[in-house]
């Protein structure tokens, strides 16, 4: 039975009882590496005993690691009929990976009453295996270059998973990927923006993933990943385009720009909101009796009672995300009539007097320069009106 489709509490219930504590810890609150979205898996749940022993008696299994935009998959090997001794490890492919044993702390010194051990040991293990990982670099002096120049540099020493090695084993094809946790600061994002209820709240991370496919670096493709609650609050997947990486350029400084470039959409961020802010807040002041509603969280909404010449009609104002960069949507809508679908008679406005150097009082007072789209709206209307009005 494939347990990967199993929920942790069922393929739990098939744990040894004594075993079960170090494994709930495991896929309950193992969270290793940059990618804070990934949680650790168990599957193909076996046992070592005989038929013949009682169960839930499943005592060996394959952990799946996220690292590096792969998945590790070890095999762990308990005897569940000696649970205070430490398990067995073998790493799957990488039959190269030879963990060095004295500075596994915490398998030498294993102790069964802390139900973390088995993680602490997994997170030694992986520390390991990153610096087996770059090891690997010297076959490529290039790649090398990148690994030790983001080294040098504050941000990125222990912010960095690396997976090298031979594409192909017979043309000796060499490539290497690294993924980088980027150092922007998420914090002043407004809160309204990280509310989805769909969206597990984890880590606000952003992850840079840029793989070589040749030890030349002839052939580099970038690509950035943001926790689900950044993409969201940045407008979706489709917000962001990071610029391809240069030719002959270096991690070193293409890494700078895509921060600089995802560090300047959170400040667009952030001054629209507090620039739809001060824009509503001006409204309120200069149409206070007309105002029928806002968005008092996020500001993006509003809507005005308005008149011109006795024709009363609603006026929706929508500020995009990006505002004041982009620009207000107006939607006039008659307060008088229906259409013949059942909804209110509209039009959209969006040729109208704006710049975004203005500030919201300045708005505000440009909104009378509305007064010719109010006119035209007001005689189309009323022309309706005495149509309807004379069938």
């Amino acid at each position: 039975m494939n347990s990967f489709k199993m929920s942790p509490e069922v393929a739990l219930n098939r744990i040894s009882p004594a075993l079960r504590p170090f494994i709930s810890s495991v896929v309950r609150n193992g969270k290793i590496g940059l990618d804070a979205t990934n949680i650790l898996k168990i599957t193909d749940l076996k046992s070592g005993c005989t038929s013949l022993t009682p169960g839930p008696c499943c005592d060996r299994f394959k952990l799946h690691i996220p690292y590096a935009g792969e998945t590790l998959k070890w095999d762990i090997i308990f005897n569940c009929h000696y649970p205070d001794l430490p398990p067995d490890f073998i790493f799957g492919e990488d039959v190269d990976f030879l963990p060095e044993p004295t500075t596994l702390h915490h398998l030498n010194a294993w102790n069964s009453q802390n139900p973390d051990c088995l993680l602490l040991v997994i997170k030694e293990l992986v520390q390991q295996y990153y610096r087996y990982q770059c090891d690997r670099l010297h076959e490529s002096s290039r790649l090398m270059f990148e690994y030790t120049a983001l080294q040098e540099g504050p941000e990125f020493g222990d912010n960095m998973e690396i997976y090298a090695g031979r594409k192909n084993n017979w043309t000796g094809e060499f490539s290497a990927r690294f993924l980088l946790k980027l150092p922007v600061d998420f914090s002043n994002i407004p809160t309204y923006l990280l509310k989805d209820p769909t969206i597990d709240p984890g880590e606000d991370v952003a992850l840079l993933s840029v793989s070589f496919e040749d030890a030349e670096a002839t052939q580099v493709f970038p690509k950035l990943y943001l926790s689900p609650r950044i993409e969201h609050a940045l407008g979706g997947n489709s917000a962001l385009h990071i610029p391809p990486f240069p030719s002959g350029g270096c991690l070193i400084d293409y890494v700078p720009q895509v921060c600089q470039l995802l560090t300047n959409k959170v400040q667009y961020i952030i001054q629209g909101y507090h620039r739809r802010r001060e824009y509503i807040a001006a409204f309120l002041s200069h149409f206070g009796t007309g105002v029928v509603e806002y968005d008092a969280e996020g500001f993006t909404k509003l809507t005005l009672l308005l008149m011109w010449k006795d024709f009363c009609f609603l006026v929706h104002i929508d500020l995009p995300l990006y505002f004041p960069r982009d620009q207000p949507t107006l939607t006039f809508q008659s307060v008088y009539h229906f259409t013949s679908s059942g909804q209110l008679y509209q039009q959209i406005q969006k040729s109208y007097p704006y710049s975004p150097r203005w500030d919201g009082n300045e708005m505000a007072k440009r909104a009378n320069n509305w007064q010719t789209q109010f006119k035209n709206f007001s005689k189309v209307y009323a022309f309706k009106i005495v149509l309807r009005l004379r069938t």
